[in-house]
């Protein structure tokens, strides 16, 4: 029986991509491509063509299904720092048009019909996704702007009754294979917080060991790329305060007197530095402030808190 080489065909890598990004976005599960794919080589004439007529695209918001469907197609048509480049802009082009497809989705006739349906499955935030939502929504004008954000690269979210849309960026995995190193790891710290939220209603959702994991990777991900494009979008969600004070509903330090440190918390500190590698700036802070937490018997004293303060003063966070 012949068997074709799959790996070798234009074809088959554009019909895994588009199962890749069937499976993100209608699921809201993993993308995952079958088989290895990797970047051909492409003329410079040919990259230009694809750049250009994708950029067109991404012009017009109104366009940005065209833009992502096509770049999705054509990426690996584009040559390694083309397809980095209009990943990069697709990426900008949905941030900004966030607030503004946000608004279609917040009429209360949305929001009830939304609620509805997630009602159905008793709120199992596994289930809030676009193949279950339009499964029970019948309504064309509801069910035309979930498909809009839906086609549009967004995910939905919700918190404290609302639901609204966020970037949803493992449907980017699908560019990893065409794309500079640094950005390709970007977009797997970026997904991992898209698919599990770090905090929701103001608690901290995850626990302590993922917390201090997360920082971790964004904290060697700024010392392994620090001329990436995508090194200050990364500084800005590592939120180093997290792990030493928590969150509102969160604590990391209780109200009863004397306060002291949530023990889980505590483990996590402990084990983080019998895993953790020593260039990290985060676990020597942490490591100076179990030393000062094992002579106050895990007590938060004016000494710890001014530690704590005076450490993450350099991450520009003031407590």
């Amino acid at each position: 029986m012949n068997i074709m080489n799959l790996t070798s065909t234009k074809w088959t890598k554009k019909v895994l991509l588009g199962l890749s990004i069937a499976l993100g976005t209608g699921t809201g599960a993993y993308i995952f491509s079958p088989l290895p794919v990797q970047a051909a080589s492409v003329s410079a004439e040919e990259s230009a063509a694809v750049y250009n007529q994708f950029e067109k695209y991404l012009k017009n918001p109104a366009s940005l299904t065209h833009a992502r469907n096509y770049l999705i197609n054509h990426i690996d048509e584009a040559g390694i720092w083309r397809g980095t480049v209009m990943t990069l802009h697709l990426e900008n082009a949905q941030r900004a048009y966030l607030n503004s497809i946000s608004e279609k989705i917040y009429p209360e006739k949305i929001q009830k019909a939304i609620d509805s349906a997630f009602r159905q499955v008793s709120y199992n935030r596994s289930k809030l996704t676009y193949t279950f939502l339009l499964s029970v929504i019948k309504d064309p004008s509801i069910r035309s702007v979930l498909i809009e954000l839906r086609d549009k690269g967004y995910k939905i979210e919700t918190s404290e009754g609302m639901y609204y849309p966020v970037m949803h960026y493992e449907g980017f995995k699908v560019f990893k294979p065409y794309i500079q190193k640094d950005i390709a790891v970007y977009i797997d710290l970026m997904a991992k917080e898209s698919n599990s939220p770090s905090l929701f209603d103001a608690a901290i959702v995850i626990s302590w060991d993922e917390l201090i994991s997360r920082i971790l990777e964004m904290e060697a991900f700024i010392q392994k790329y620090p001329n990436s494009n995508r090194m200050m979008s990364i500084k800005n969600n590592m939120y180093p305060g997290y792990l030493f004070h928590g969150s509102s509903n969160t604590p990391a330090y209780g109200y009863d007197k004397p306060t002291k440190i949530d023990l889980d918390l505590r483990k996590a500190y402990d084990t983080a530095l019998v895993e953790g590698t020593k260039n990290s700036d985060i676990l020597k802070i942490i490591d100076g402030l179990v030393k000062l937490l094992d002579k106050t018997n895990n007590v938060l004293t004016a000494e710890v808190e001014k530690y704590i303060q005076d450490q993450l003063k350099p991450y520009g966070y003031v407590y």
